[in-house]
């Protein structure tokens, strides 16, 4: 059986039921486990930041490992009845295309009281969660697979289970952003300063080796380094990067956790130090066959984002995929009618990318910054090669309404962002 792992809370199950939709929709039936494994694993480039890895051996598994099916775990702090029959439903529904089952493990949020409010924790816990394997997981189980909601699975995930991990604890894929990050922490009464490497994964994707996790005591470690932290922006993501030793971390192509963004611009190790730990090869082969996507520009919030390969508006993908799951896809769907918050967005940066142009710029922005946003003209005629890019600098104009910034600091960002975009537009590297 094949364990994977999700956090969400109540208002997040609908979208976790599309991802979990689309990862029994892109399970191959006619392919078994045991065909899986004796066609996968993966020789890396020369001088690849990526790890070699071969499949295990099926002969060598025990009847649980062999055995087909998906046994997905949703960690929550609460679920109402209601939604727990939808998820049954699903489960009852999915289960005529491939075996699978739907498992909830409701958390105490005060379990984790000593951690600290930071990126994705910043309203409650849930992403601690999945820290503590021992809690949901039966010891038997070898491995699972962590993934985040706001992702879409396009790949039969049944060839991460045949990868080999050895005594690898987890496998990862390289966090898209600037890797000059740290966070600090207590020790013996001085402040510790631990900078993170090019190898900073993304915890969005983990692919762990449940016995390797346990036996070096990732989750106490975790703990330990959470209760002590002074300085700390990606929550669990920056405790894993900490605890997770070099050697012990397994490095997986970026496909299988492209980032929406990458399909907008990406700058790679060959470009710029400090940047995506892949080169713009390996990069553009990830971009043309992305296995998982993982949504910034969150398809339930923008109807529209960034094009990919083919020219397909990648939110139109996920959207798909949620007009076909069952139990939920009435809701989703009634929720797409009123979506409208990105054309506010676009409509912004598009404004931007014109008064940079301008000699008025400067006035034009301010005016954007302190005009209410009832008054603007939504713009339908954005270009979809740069309507991504229009929907990051417009969201800057919120920000800098929001945190009442200067029209010079917002210039001086979208300068930057469209600099980095003509340098680096992904389409340009085709």
């Amino acid at each position: 059986m094949f364990h994977i792992v999700f956090s969400a809370d109540e208002n997040y199950i609908k979208y976790t039921a599309v991802l979990i939709n689309s990862i029994i929709k892109n399970t191959n039936i006619n392919l078994s486990f045991k065909d899986i494994c004796q066609n996968s694993g993966f020789e890396a480039p020369k001088d690849s930041s990526f790890s070699s890895y071969k499949a295990i051996n099926f002969d060598d598994l025990n009847s649980e490992q062999e055995q087909e099916g998906y046994i997905f775990h949703i960690l929550s702090d609460n679920i109402s009845s209601q939604t727990q029959n939808k998820l049954k439903a699903l489960q009852n529904e999915l289960n005529q295309i491939y075996p699978c089952q739907i498992l909830i493990h409701i958390i105490d949020d005060k379990e984790f009281a000593n951690f600290p409010i930071s990126g994705a924790a910043h309203s409650n816990f849930l992403t601690y969660y999945r820290l503590k394997l021992k809690n949901y997981l039966n010891p038997s189980v070898d491995r699972c697979l962590y993934l985040d909601s706001d992702m879409l699975c396009l790949c039969d995930l049944r060839e991460l289970f045949a990868i080999d991990l050895k005594d690898n604890i987890l496998a990862a894929i390289n966090d898209p952003g600037s890797k000059k990050r740290k966070m600090k922490y207590k020790q013996n009464n001085q402040i510790i300063t631990h900078k993170f490497t090019n190898d900073y994964f993304n915890a969005g994707f983990l692919l762990i080796n449940t016995k390797a996790y346990i036996e070096n005591k990732i989750e106490q470690k975790c703990q330990s380094l959470a209760q002590n932290a002074t300085y700390i922006k990606a929550a669990d993501q920056d405790l894993l990067n900490a605890t997770i030793p070099a050697n012990k971390l397994l490095k997986l192509p970026i496909s299988y956790n492209f980032s929406s963004i990458s399909f907008c611009f990406a700058i790679c190790k060959d470009e710029q130090n400090h940047r995506l730990n892949c080169s713009r090869a390996e990069f553009m082969q990830s971009y043309k066959e992305p296995k998982i996507i993982h949504y910034g520009e969150k398809p339930w919030r923008f109807l529209k984002s960034y094009i990919d390969s083919q020219n397909r508006n990648i939110n139109d993908i996920w959207w798909e995929y949620a007009a076909s799951t069952p139990e939920f896809r009435d809701e989703l769907m009634a929720m797409r009618n009123d979506i409208n918050e990105y054309k506010v967005f676009a409509t912004l940066g598009f404004e931007i990318l014109r008064a940079l142009k301008s000699v008025f710029g400067y006035f034009v922005i301010k005016n954007l910054i302190d005009k209410p946003l009832d008054n603007l003209n939504l713009n339908s005629e954005i270009p979809d090669d740069i309507f991504g890019l229009c929907c990051i600098l417009g969201e800057m104009i919120i920000h800098a309404k929001r945190h009442k910034k200067s029209p010079l600091s917002v210039i001086l960002k979208a300068y930057k962002m469209k600099t980095t975009f003509t340098k680096y537009n992904t389409k340009n590297f085709l």
